[in-house]
């Protein structure tokens, strides 16, 4: 039998051979472009994380310098704030209308200040934290409970977010045993 009484041909071998070939080719370009594909996709993932991660850090940067510039302006105010309050008190007797109009003033600025961040620390019954509060006496209680509290507050504190203006001066509470 020959080639030609199979039906088969030399150029039908050959072009079995080269679509074989062709085709393992074509298999390995599909291969190689696959993964060529999925290391772009990693490195554009990674960049992708890399650019949220950055933004995310400007953001936080951005609130904690917003929060810094508050600060300073609600420090810078509070001083004259607190005096106008001083001023208020010998000014009851002698001028009580006066006083009543500077009272309002000296509440419309502590309602500014508290939308800017202002806030009061210094309370009785809070615990007694040292970043926060000056003990300016201590006094004996029975309770264990009462033991580290603040039982009267001289004068109240004020922070603005992590800021302290001016401690509490407070009288705590120390239990004996």
């Amino acid at each position: 039998m020959s080639d030609k009484d199979e039906g088969v041909t030399n150029s039908d071998t050959e072009s079995g051979e080269s679509a074989g070939g062709a085709e393992a080719r074509l298999t390995a370009q599909v291969a190689e472009l696959e993964a060529r594909l999925r290391t772009v996709s990693a490195a554009y993932k990674q960049k992708s994380d890399e650019i949220e991660a950055t933004k995310s850090r400007l953001e936080r940067n951005a609130a904690l310098r917003e929060e810094v510039r508050r600060g300073e302006i609600v420090a810078a105010l509070f001083e004259p704030v607190e005096n106008l309050h001083r001023s208020i008190a010998p000014l009851v007797g002698v001028a009580p209308d006066a006083a009543a109009g500077l009272t309002m003033i000296h509440q419309q600025f502590h309602t500014a200040l508290r939308a800017l961040g202002l806030e009061e620390v210094g309370a009785e019954g809070e615990r007694f934290d040292p970043n926060l509060h000056e003990a300016i006496h201590s006094q004996a209680v029975a309770d264990p409970a009462q033991d580290g509290t603040i039982l009267q507050v001289f004068s109240v504190g004020y922070r603005n977010g992590r800021q302290l203006i001016r401690p509490a001066r407070v009288v705590i509470g120390i239990h004996g045993g």
